[in-house]
């Protein structure tokens, strides 16, 4: 039986993803089977069991929220778009809002010589292939969103990266090249948007998004 002594990212998403009871069957048996082969996966989905189980009594049953035409309204000055089947699966259910803000604590192993800062948002395509990782340390005014999973976009295009805070309109915060970007940022508010959409190669020429919204997530912290 292997020991797993280091989350990456991926297995916490991945244990929260089965937590939350958003895969598929399929899915969900190669979770399963890993947490018999491996002792620390599988404390890790109990510690999500843990800090998740009080959520069923704090949120009611309602609708899940279709959030991305407002999304693009803003981005694009536009409204009555279609919802796009790449909504991320962190937006669907009544209790996701608040497995959001417990994502902020980004199980780290007690090991670790330096804490990393909190994720604060997973920027994720409905099937799981795109996905972003957005890290904030306010301790240094920086913003890091790193690729996940998914490829890099072509040759000639960019993924880049925009915050929409409220009713402003949104602000690029750079192309993502390679897997990582990092930026300074004097704050990320709680309830800001951050979006990934697929420019042309450098990013928008206009200082607003031309391409289509690949993936998007709140920013939620404790």
């Amino acid at each position: 039986m292997t020991e797993q002594h280091d989350p990456t990212e991926e297995d916490v998403a991945l244990a929260a993803e089965y937590v939350l009871g958003v895969q598929d069957a399929a899915e969900r048996a190669a979770v399963e089977a890993r947490m018999r082969d491996d002792a620390g996966f599988a404390r890790l989905v109990q510690r999500w069991e843990m800090q998740l189980s009080d959520l069923n009594d704090s949120f009611a049953e309602a609708p899940s929220p279709d959030l991305l035409p407002k999304i693009e309204e803003r981005l694009f000055g536009r409204s009555g778009t279609p919802a796009r089947p790449w909504l991320p699966r962190w937006l669907l259910g009544a209790g996701l809002a608040g497995a959001l803000a417990l994502l902020a604590l980004a199980v780290l192993p007690p090991q670790s010589p330096v804490a990393e800062p909190p994720v604060v948002a997973m920027l994720a395509a409905k099937d799981q292939t795109l996905v972003f990782a957005a890290r904030y340390d306010a301790a240094k005014g920086e913003l890091t969103v790193t690729r996940t999973a998914g490829d890099a976009a072509d040759a000639a295009k960019s993924h880049e990266l925009w915050l929409i805070v409220g009713d402003k309109a949104p602000v690029s915060l750079g192309v993502i090249a390679n897997t990582e970007l990092r930026r300074p940022l004097p704050d990320l508010p709680n309830g800001a948007v951050l979006a990934v959409s697929l420019e042309p190669a450098g990013g928008s020429a206009t200082g607003a998004p031309t391409g289509p919204v690949l993936v998007t997530g709140i920013v939620a912290a404790l």
